[in-house]
């Protein structure tokens, strides 16, 4: 007997078996003729399909690519096409061990195998994916199915052209279960006619998932609809972490190499999301895979997107990396993720190959027990290892470079720092072409531009404009700002290069608060800090982040420190009394859990990095223990006579103001803030620009004008005795 000949590729093995499927095709219309009689009046073509249609496509010689034909008596005999039926199948399983012999993949036999698909289930993915193939097909089921109407292979249709028997039939039908391999990975989905409301599972139709169809096809995919499909390209020799973590890795991929059908998952965790991603990435080189990434979170947790997502890398050998890293935030939800990571986990279980985990923390995942278990933890690039970057990226060509003060401020990777570095480089260029030579302004703003946080939700980005010059503070206020400036600014000093760091136990991090009275400074004082230290600003929106949701105030308070270590930007929570105020007694559940959302920040703030400002009108309101682990406390007193009329003039200057304006008389009649200044002179603006147009300028009486409206909105009044020698204007 010769030697059964590989198939050439995927497709003339999925074509064979298409013509295997016509057989059963051919066999169903034989059966089905049985039972019909007559054949089609002349009114009612067009509404049926003829017998002669049918002959015709049967018989066709182009069908598929066919053109072998029977003799007419195997043809016309179920007897006969059940022999020719098993002669193409012996004949087909002798191809496929050829190819396998011979190194050549087979996409289906490969979709079986990974899957464990059983016969009868290739042969439905087989009915399901011929109309994809070729339109002629819809026209046999509708006749098989004796309506017009359905062209889609019915489950009924499928389980008649794969059983031989009606005990056969019932028992296939596990086939179409929810939990099914078939179903449960959305390999095949089950759908109803639009006019056939809540049809029984017979009278459904398969259709095949287009990612299942392409990959039969060998068509590959350049994008994931439920991930990133990501070209692995960072070898392990060249990953920015601790020598441990990339001798570890180095050991998981040999070991994963060595025994490839053994089911595995492996949770790398440590701080960070992009140094896990990168460790991923690595490991997929090992592997010499691609990688499919995906946050667990971006897909609600829902088991039937899960499934997906396992079906997709499996199919096409990706190493599927799964972010569990952010929390979903309502309750409910959380009890969601819960019941689909455990489901989606023993999914993955089952079937052999490789997942990995990332997390941030050492949290473990639902990890299916017969799965084996690896876990490394990965070490961000230290202080040593981002200088270098930062020199090797930018030293040299940046004017006021400061290697120490970026490796301090972002704890980037290699990849990153050069992606800043070309963006930096790039501002310079379109600044002067001639000599493009990047400032230390444009690398930090290119390295704030790449790293914005994610907070639109729960915080306004401020941008910062205002200088020490703008501040009219005591003397000793002032100190305390540059305090907080200098403490941030010469860190890397202090913690690394004199070792206080390893000294310390609680976080690198600066807590502040600013107290004191509406309009006394405290928002410009943010921005200023902000400003100085080249970092990004936002104003946290207590009232998103507060829920009257047991345990969603915590998680957002999560989310917002997580969002904001990307580049330790300065976190500002306006009227923090109404959030970190004092704890109470327990009475009842919800102060229990109010008093825990306080011990959580105080435990995030600590180990946050970067700066935190609390401020608030009343710091008597704030809990004792909270004050206790602040930095500093910065107190901004009402403005003093002094201190006002400086307020005045600094909100005056350089604008047209008429020369008998008295600043000491607005300074000593009149007892406001500084914010209440700002309001002022800018509605004092406004009137003078409409009663004298672009030269103005501003009046003595445009300013006790505003200053009526100011105190009216506060609830005072302006007295006659308060405008002195300006009553007249009243």
């Amino acid at each position: 007997m010769a030697k059964a000949e590989p198939f050439a590729n995927s497709l003339e093995h999925i074509l064979a078996e298409m013509r295997r499927l016509d057989l059963l095709l051919r066999r169903a219309v034989l059966l089905s003729r049985r039972s019909r009689s007559g054949d089609v009046p002349e009114e009612f073509r067009g509404l049926v399909i003829s017998e002669d249609n049918v002959d015709q496509m049967l018989d066709s010689v182009d069908f598929l690519g066919d053109n072998w034909r029977m003799d007419d008596a195997t043809a016309k005999s179920a007897a006969g096409i059940d022999r020719e039926l098993e002669t193409r199948q012996a004949e087909i399983r002798a191809r496929m061990q050829a190819s396998e012999e011979a190194g050549q993949r087979l996409a289906l036999f490969h979709l079986a195998s990974t899957f464990g698909l059983s016969p009868a289930e290739v042969d439905v993915l087989l009915i399901a994916l011929a109309p994809e193939l070729e339109p002629r097909y819809e026209t046999l089921y509708a006749y098989l199915q004796n309506d017009v109407t359905r062209k889609r292979c019915t489950v009924n249709l499928a389980l008649n052209l794969i059983c031989r028997t009606e005990q056969e039939k019932l028992q296939a039908r596990d086939i179409f279960a929810p939990d099914s391999t078939l179903i449960y990975f959305h390999l095949l989905e089950l759908h109803e006619e639009p006019y056939d409301r809540s049809p029984t599972l017979l009278r459904r139709f398969l259709k095949l998932d287009d990612s299942v169809a392409r990959f039969l096809l060998e068509r590959q995919p350049t994008l994931a609809s439920k991930g990133e499909l990501l070209p692995a390209r960072l070898p392990l020799s060249e990953l920015e972490t601790s020598e441990r973590a990339r001798n570890e890795l180095q050991n998981l991929a040999a070991a994963l190499t060595h025994d490839e059908s053994e089911s595995a998952v492996v949770q790398l965790w440590g701080n960070g999301q992009a140094p896990l991603k990168e460790a991923a990435e690595s490991l997929a080189v090992a592997l010499v895979r691609d990688m499919l990434f995906v946050e667990m979170a971006d897909l609600d947790y829902d088991s039937s997107k899960l499934a997906e997502v396992a079906r997709d890398a499996a199919l096409w050998d990706n190493l599927l990396v799964l972010d569990c890293s952010r929390p979903l935030l309502v309750e409910a939800d959380r009890e969601r993720q819960a019941r689909a990571e455990q489901q989606f986990w023993k999914r993955i279980g089952g079937n052999n190959g490789v997942v990995v985990a990332l997390n941030t923390t050492d949290r473990f995942v639902p990890i299916p027990t017969q799965s084996k278990v690896w876990r490394i933890k990965i070490d961000a690039p230290d202080f040593a290892a981002r200088r270098l970057s930062w020199t090797n990226a930018m030293g040299g060509r940046v004017t006021d470079f400061d290697a120490n003060r970026l490796a301090d401020l972002f704890t980037f990777s290699g990849q990153r720092v050069q992606q800043i570095a070309n963006l930096a480089s790039s501002t310079a260029t379109l600044r002067d072409p001639a000599e493009p030579r990047p400032t230390m302004n444009d690398v930090m703003t290119a390295a704030r531009d790449l790293t914005t946080p994610n907070l639109q939700r729960y915080a306004l980005m401020v941008e910062p404009k205002h200088t020490w010059d703008d501040l009219i503070l005591p003397p000793d206020r002032m100190r305390q700002l540059h305090s907080i400036v200098s403490r941030l600014r010469y860190r890397s000093i202090v913690h690394q290069d004199w070792g206080f760091g390893k000294k310390m136990v609680r976080g690198r991090g600066l807590s502040v608060l600013f107290s004191g009275p509406s309009g006394a400074g405290k928002n410009l004082a943010a921005e200023v800090l902000a400003s100085e230290l080249s970092l990004h600003l936002f104003q946290i929106d207590l009232a998103a982040v507060v829920s009257k949701y047991i345990g969603e105030t915590e998680s957002r308070l999560s989310e917002i420190f997580r969002e904001a270590e990307l580049s330790q930007s300065l976190l500002f929570f306006d009227e923090a009394d109404s959030l970190f105020g004092k704890r109470t007694e327990i009475s009842d559940a919800q102060d229990r859990f109010a008093n825990m959302e306080v011990n959580f920040l105080l435990q995030r703030m600590e180990q946050y990095e970067g700066l935190v400002v609390l401020a608030t009108n009343f710091q008597k309101n704030l809990d004792d223990a909270f004050l206790r682990r602040l930095y500093y406390a910065v107190e901004f007193p009402f403005p003093d006579e002094e201190a006002r009329e400086k307020i005045w003039r600094l909100h005056l200057a350089g604008v047209p103001v008429d020369q008998d304006v008295d600043y000491k008389f607005l300074a000593n009649s009149f007892v406001v803030a500084g914010g209440s200044v700002r309001n002022v002179v800018l509605e004092a603006a406004f009137h003078a620009a409409e009663e004298r147009g672009l030269t103005g300028p501003i009046s003595i009486s445009h300013l006790l004008d505003a200053l009526k409206r100011e105190y009216q909105k506060q609830g005072k009044l302006v007295m006659k005795a308060d405008l002195g020698r300006y009553a007249h204007t009243a």
